[in-house]
């Protein structure tokens, strides 16, 4: 785990030195703007570097060497047809032993969503940047491949949901789509959360929730009719994730005491408060859904806007003060959790490998 370590410390600290300003004009660029260019580049290098020089990191590796091996005999696999498409161009292009090559496209693809997205979105690129390293975003895109390349557009995606430009929103989606399917909930989902909701919705809500929990059994038909390959597997075992619980929960208690300040007037932080909720309901209510995750970080991911937007609007400068120093304690101590969790069969996040040299690192 070291690796993660050294790279978070390294790249938060680059961080520090990114200002987001407006052009100079007439395409002239200032010393900082540029200065900021040179180090969101080097953020994006040292990102895409991890995680293109991994070898055998993450639970489902194994499984997509075996996918790249099937796909091109025309063999029946569970992967998406755009994936597909990819694996086999990829393999035109390089060769049939072009694994490498092909978890390269997916890292770079990845990694420059997901950095477009924090600077695109984000009122304070440090802090938005710091909790996204803190909170697993990135180090989890070394496993489920697909996923975080279609989470990754997603991200980038919600600022077209914020200017209401749903057009452009779902054309950056239904590709991804192709990669994996999942995203497709977050055509809806955003949309909806972009809305201004009522007293009544809310209710609404949570009676649909505790409703879901009592018919679990009709929930999971439904879910199996999109998702047929969890039947008869352990991924119908469900289960929560009770630091999720208690992070989305500890979110909304800052929320609603910020609620007046950063929240009622703001569009965007609107969007990621009704998300934050959306993600209560589907960590306590639905809890017996397989991979909740899946659909629970498209929910959580706004997280990383949401929080410093809000701690940056309180305006007692002690409560602020302290509001950021419980932050960053909070996020360094889910880092740690993180990282222990990363050991484990179903995530082998921890240890890194690397194709460059053998052995753990």
């Amino acid at each position: 785990m070291i690796p993660y370590i050294v790279l978070a410390i390294v790249c938060i600290a680059v961080s520090t030195q990114i200002r987001k300003q407006e052009d100079a004009g007439m395409g002239l660029l200032t010393r900082q703007q540029a200065q900021g260019r040179v180090c969101l580049l080097a953020l994006f290098l040292l990102l895409f570097g991890l995680s293109v020089c991994r070898y055998m990191v993450g639970n489902d590796y194994p499984r997509y060497l075996e996918f790249f091996h099937l796909i091109p005999l025309d063999q029946v696999v569970p992967t998406e047809f755009g994936f597909n498409y990819i694996v086999l161009f990829m393999q035109f292009l390089f060769g049939e032993d072009a694994s490498l090559s092909i978890f390269a496209l997916f890292a770079f693809v990845t990694v420059f969503f997901m950095l477009k997205a924090v600077y695109d979105q984000s009122e304070d690129f440090t802090a938005s940047f710091f909790l996204f390293l803190m909170l697993g975003y990135y180090f989890n895109s070394m496993n489920t491949v697909r996923y975080y390349v279609a989470w990754a557009v997603a991200l980038w995606s919600m600022k077209f949901v914020l200017k209401g430009q749903y057009g452009k929103f779902v054309l950056a989606i239904l590709p991804a789509a192709t990669i994996h399917k999942s995203v497709l909930v977050v055509i809806p989902v955003y949309i909806l959360c972009n809305m201004a909701w009522k007293a009544w919705f809310y209710a609404l809500l949570a009676v649909a929730g505790v409703l879901a929990y009592v018919f679990q059994s009709y929930v999971l038909k439904a879910i199996l009719l999109v998702y047929s390959s969890y039947e008869n597997t352990s991924y119908l075992d469900g289960g929560t994730s009770l630091i999720n619980v208690l992070r989305i929960a500890a979110v909304l208690v800052l929320s609603l005491i910020c609620y007046k300040w950063a929240i009622k007037d703001n569009v965007q932080n609107r969007l990621y408060f009704h998300l934050n909720i959306l993600a209560l309901l589907l960590y306590t209510c639905g809890s017996f859904i397989p991979e909740i995750s899946r659909i629970g970080y498209y929910l959580t991911a706004g997280h990383i806007f949401l929080i410093p937007s809000m701690i940056r609007r309180i305006p007692q400068p002690a409560l602020r003060k302290g509001a950021t120093a419980l932050t960053a304690i909070a996020a360094v101590f889910y880092f740690a959790m993180y990282l222990i969790k990363a050991q484990d069969l179903l995530v082998r996040v921890v240890p890194y490998h690397t194709w460059i040299f053998p052995g753990e690192v």
